[in-house]
């Protein structure tokens, strides 16, 4: 008879991550892998996961092709408000004996909480709140960037390649930020005009860290960008708030993504105030929610 295999995908716009687990829930292995955004490239998302995939592999020597085992997939990708996205991924050929698909949104409320009511914020290359509640869930936020993940990583490049552009052409002073923008680009206006106005939110993230490693040297240009983002966020949070304003007790709320430790110390005091530990990560509650849709299954014959 063969053996239970679950993996687990957190896929976002700059990376993913999977993680293997056994039966009894042993942690088998864990990889990562590139962007996994379905609404930007479906073909891209399954190279990533495939990639990440094969990495957690490699310690266990368990292949994929092999028949001595079920291979259970639970993912938790950006991208899954886009239906056609959804479609074209499901319908691409693959060996696994179940895909469980859901946003990455909602796989890491369930790990954040393992699988208890709660809510998080990501800031990652994107930004949104989530809350699950008996069952149901809720969003604010995350509709896509340009239009919309105010305060995430791609809008922050996307800032910073905008205040670039305006010292370029001397509309603002000088800012070491700046500079080392357009150092990114080889000091050269045409590759950066070009790059600028092609790039996705997966290539204006690169320039998020930029943002970051000046603020935290205290200058000025960067440190206003960090508190722009957060208190977009803080937006987004006290929304989340508000949805629960009616009931007794407010939910939990866990932050998740890239740049929320560089977002948190910026945020207002009364969403810090919410804020708890999360208990576990998105690849954690892709399994777990997998786990649970074979239990479903196996249940109902």
């Amino acid at each position: 008879m063969a053996d239970d295999i679950f993996i687990g995908v957190d896929g976002g716009a700059t990376k993913s991550r999977v993680r293997i687990e056994n039966n009894v829930g042993h942690l088998l292995g864990q990889g990562v892998g590139g962007p996994a955004n379905i609404a930007l490239s479906v073909e891209k998302s399954w190279e990533s996961i495939y990639h990440a995939l094969e990495e957690a592999l490699k310690p266990t020597h368990i292949r994929l092709d092999s028949t001595d085992y079920h291979f259970h997939l639970g993912l938790g990708l950006a991208g899954c408000e886009i239906p056609e996205a959804v479609n074209g991924f499901l319908s691409t050929p693959h060996t696994f004996s179940t895909i469980h698909l859901t946003s990455d949104a909602h796989a890491a409320c369930v790990g954040a909480h393992k699988g208890k009511d709660g809510a998080i914020i990501v800031v990652g290359t994107g930004v949104i709140g989530y809350e699950i509640l008996q069952g149901k869930s809720a969003r604010i936020g995350g509709w896509g960037f340009p239009h919309d993940d105010e305060g995430g990583g791609a809008w922050l490049g996307l800032e910073a390649a905008r205040l670039t552009f305006q010292w370029l052409d001397h509309r603002i002073e000088k800012s070491p930020l700046a500079e080392d923008v357009f150092s990114f680009f080889g000091n050269d206006i045409e590759t950066f005009t070009t790059w600028a106005n092609r790039a996705n939110s997966t290539e204006f993230a690169r320039l998020a860290p930029l943002v970051i490693n000046h603020s935290q040297q205290e200058e000025i240009a960067a440190v206003r960008l960090l508190k722009k983002a957060a208190h977009a966020v803080d937006r987004l949070g006290m929304a989340l708030i508000r949805l629960q304003n009616a009931r007794e007790k407010r939910l939990p709320c866990s932050l998740f993504g890239g740049m929320a430790p560089f977002i948190e110390p910026w945020l207002c005091e009364e969403l810090r105030a919410c804020l708890v530990p999360r208990q576990a990560d998105a690849s954690s509650g892709a399994i777990f929610m997998v786990r649970e849709h074979v239990a479903n299954q196996v249940s109902q014959t």
